[in-house]
């Protein structure tokens, strides 16, 4: 924990130098509402900035399997498609799982409510992200380039067949830089992601 030297107040929030990252963070006090917060600032100070960049993902490996939202979850990787440049969508990475295990966490704690949204996720990859959004009620439509789309079309399939799926889940192309489908803008998403994962 920082001492008081350490720390900086700016306003009502008090700021503290931890972990490797060497910045100020927001110092989270015992009992403060936000846990999402929290697990979002523990995910960034155990990560040291020299650390290896996927602690929770093998991108060796063929699949990934992860439980999420009361069901176990398969995510096809196509490892061999890392050594064309340019190509990340098609293995997963840390901050994809990050990412789809806070939305169920912040959906379980009543932070966020994805029931019945539109989401549309851009750079889907493998589309885990997606199919937890999916799972948790959200109208989501997935998009990545034409040649991520087959990857994503049969993780899609493989893991939102089953009957506990509460929301939708559509993959369309879309190339960054192109005008996109008036589906994907009309009418105007809840949500939107950019990051690649």
């Amino acid at each position: 924990m920082a001492t008081a030297e350490e720390a900086k107040i700016e306003g009502d929030v008090v700021m503290v130098s931890m972990g490797s990252y060497g910045g100020k963070v927001k110092l989270l006090s015992v009992g403060e509402e936000s846990a999402a917060e929290e697990t979002m600032l523990l995910w960034g100070i155990q990560q040291p900035t020299f650390s290896k960049p996927n602690a929770f993902v093998s991108q060796s490996s063929l699949q990934l399997s992860l439980d999420a939202c009361g069901q176990s979850l398969s995510i096809l990787q196509s490892p061999s498609s890392l050594s064309t440049p340019g190509v990340t969508g098609a293995v997963m990475w840390d901050s994809g799982v990050v990412l789809a295990k806070f939305l169920e966490h912040a959906v379980d704690s009543r932070m966020l409510l994805l029931q019945g949204k539109n989401i549309v996720e851009l750079g889907s990859g493998c589309g885990l992200v997606g199919c937890v959004a999916s799972l948790l009620g959200g109208q989501v439509i997935l998009t990545d380039l034409p040649d991520r789309l087959r990857l994503l079309k049969k993780n899609v399939e493989a893991n939102l067949r089953h009957g506990n799926v509460q929301g939708s889940a559509t993959v369309r192309e879309l190339v960054w830089g192109d005008d996109p489908d008036r589906e994907l803008i009309e009418p105007h998403p809840d949500y939107g992601r950019g990051i690649y994962t």
